[in-house]
């Protein structure tokens, strides 16, 4: 089913506050080392990932990259084959994983800056990933449970993730109709007043985030 913006904010405002009351927002693996542990120590280590870009030369800070995505890919797979994840919905989270973290070692690794385009979101959206998982990572660790916080979190975190795993085709097609529309202007819309579809699968990857990020 799909909602408008406000319903679905409020929404998940309802659903995320009934947790909290019902305190079902709980551990998943804490520090013991449990995949899910893993998984939330991964979305914690962009800073650490930063300064290895910073430090190391190029090839060894991009192999370190390509070896966080495989790790956190790995551990998807975990919880996958434990019927705990649904595949399409891990795609969907290492997309998005994939994005944030490329864009942290991008930021800091000493190479060029992103080839311009006319429009391109992506940047943006990976960086705002970033600093959501930030956000709750802090949140989770202070016990410091903000509702609204959360609701507004995890409504950008859908979109980030529906676009990110939108096809080359449909990116391009949506490109091309906002560079028509723009006209000699170049006036582009912010991302967040794109008309975009929530599939079922971000809706789930989100909540996923959400819920693993928000773990003591």
């Amino acid at each position: 089913m799909n909602y408008t913006r406000r319903e679905f904010i409020q929404r998940v405002g309802i659903a995320f506050a009934s947790l909290a009351m019902a305190r079902c927002i709980r551990p998943t693996g804490g520090g013991d080392g449990s995949v899910r542990d893993r998984l939330r120590r991964y979305w914690a280590q962009f800073d650490s990932l930063a300064q290895d870009a910073r430090e190391q030369n190029y090839e060894r800070s991009e192999k370190a990259l390509e070896q966080f995505l495989v790790d956190h890919q790995a551990a998807l797979d975990e919880l996958v084959a434990a019927g705990e994840l649904d595949a399409d919905v891990a795609a969907q989270v290492q997309t998005a994983f994939g994005a944030a973290a490329y864009h942290v070692w991008r930021s800091n690794a000493p190479i060029t800056c992103y080839e311009p385009f006319l429009v391109d979101y992506t940047p943006t959206i990976s960086g705002q990933l970033a600093q959501q998982a930030e956000v709750l990572a802090e949140m989770a660790e202070s016990g410091d449970l903000d509702m609204d916080t959360v609701t507004k979190v995890q409504v950008s975190i859908e979109r980030d993730v529906a676009f990110l795993n939108l096809s080359r085709e449909d990116t391009d097609a949506l490109y091309d109709e906002l560079i028509a529309a723009a006209g000699d202007s170049y006036a582009f819309p912010p991302f967040d007043e794109l008309d975009l579809e929530i599939t079922p699968e971000a809706e789930k990857a989100a909540r996923f985030l959400i819920e693993l990020l928000l773990a003591e």
